[in-house]
């Protein structure tokens, strides 16, 4: 029985058999995205708890990690639009959990990809999340755009200078994002 399916027929067994399958996961895409582990945390709870809730507008046709997925960015996005903005220094932020990661950190040494997830902490949160989605996560273009509900230029454009400032920070070149 599928995860939404069991979820919808006995919540507490649905939550438990939730969170074992993708706690873990959400958590290491959260943690990039909060930059703080108890921030990290307290949206997963707030995405399990809201899944529970609202498990009857599930799409069984959908992705159901999708579908957290999104419940989890749409969280974030309320968080920091309510909070005020935060200065973070790269190399001060504290070691991210190990999580299976695509792409370009594949390929490099466990040092350096301590430096990356660093790098990545410290990119602005809509910098950041396109970054996690498509190399953390392996979410293509269209799906980020889908799932952040803006164009796919805009998610294109996004990851144009995250891996700018990411090159920058890790060569230890200054990077300034200049919105023209």
């Amino acid at each position: 029985m599928d995860i939404w399916e069991l979820l919808r027929r006995d919540a507490e067994c649905g939550a438990e058999r939730m969170v074992a399958e993708y706690g873990n996961r959400l958590l290491a895409a959260a943690t990039l995205l909060c930059r703080s582990d108890a921030d990290a945390e307290e949206l997963v709870f707030r995405t399990f708890e809201q899944a529970v809730k609202k498990i009857r507008q599930f799409e069984p046709t959908g992705d159901f990690y999708k579908w957290l997925y999104t419940i989890l960015l749409n969280f974030r996005r309320m968080d920091v639009r309510r909070r005020k903005p935060e200065v973070i220094m790269f190399g001060t932020t504290a070691d991210l959990p190990e999580v299976p990661i695509s792409g370009f950190i594949d390929a490099i040494s466990a040092a350096d990809a301590e430096a990356v997830r660093s790098a990545v902490r410290g990119l602005s949160d809509m910098h950041r999340i396109v970054t996690v989605l498509k190399y953390f996560e392996g979410r293509s273009i269209e799906e980020i755009a889908e799932m952040m509900q803006i164009p796919i230029g805009t998610v294109k454009s996004r990851l144009h200078h995250a891996r700018i400032a990411l090159q920058a920070a890790l060569t230890h070149k200054e990077y300034k994002y200049d919105r023209k």
